[in-house]
């Protein structure tokens, strides 16, 4: 991965996958879906002496934020993103995060909007936007360098559920559909279990196999 370097941690109690990307020569970084506590990427940010960003999430599911407000106070210069469609998600956490006790609150301050096909930056990485509803109304995924994080819209031999709150099947399909016109080796880094490849999914996602996408 000349130019760049993308780490990642599992964490929390739905074992989500929080992602740590850094440019290496200028030490410009960003976290995505801080779900809980990631030591081994704190220290690899002590250590590569990082300053971090940006806090990314792919969207506001309790699982990829749970960590934040702990992170922030540690690197306070770094602004916290995220899309105003995933407010109402926020607000409404359902049943898994009363399981958890999880206090939306927790995100104290949500300080710069992301939309639709932006370009961000970290020095020489260009992170663009992809907006993909359908497991949450504002579900965000962020394609940069021949890698995608899709969060929970796309997993390895499967797709995100669509029965919580804001969920829709027929439109994550759509957004399923915008993805797959990526190029067949862009790597697929999800919100949940193991990496991938957009080529792979298209042959063995039973998802797409079956037709139900890509119609």
């Amino acid at each position: 991965m000349n130019g760049f370097v993308l780490e990642h941690q599992v964490t929390g109690p739905l074992h989500t996958n929080c992602y740590l990307l850094f440019d290496k020569e200028s030490k410009e970084a960003a976290l995505f879906d801080v779900g809980g506590k990631i030591d081994r990427l704190v220290s690899i940010i002590e250590e590569e002496n990082l300053k971090i960003k940006y806090f990314f999430f792919t969207h506001l599911h309790f699982d990829h934020f749970n960590g934040i407000n702990k992170i922030k106070k540690k690197f306070p210069e770094a602004l916290i993103a995220y899309n105003k469609n995933e407010l109402v998600v926020l607000e409404n956490q359902g049943f898994f995060a009363r399981i958890f006790q999880v206090d939306p609150s927790i995100i104290e301050n949500l300080e710069f909007e992301v939309e639709d096909n932006q370009t961000l930056n970290l020095s020489n990485i260009e992170i663009k936007t992809i907006l993909a509803p359908g497991h949450t109304p504002g579900s965000i995924c962020y394609y940069f360098n021949g890698c995608i994080l899709t969060g929970d819209v796309l997993f390895r031999s499967g797709i995100g559920r669509t029965d919580l709150y804001g969920g829709s099947y027929e439109v994550l399909l759509n957004s399923i559909n915008k993805l797959m016109e990526l190029p067949d080796e862009t790597k697929v880094y999800p919100g949940h279990g193991d990496f991938t490849d957009i080529g792979t999914e298209k042959k063995e996602n039973p998802f797409i196999v079956s037709g139900d996408i890509l119609r």
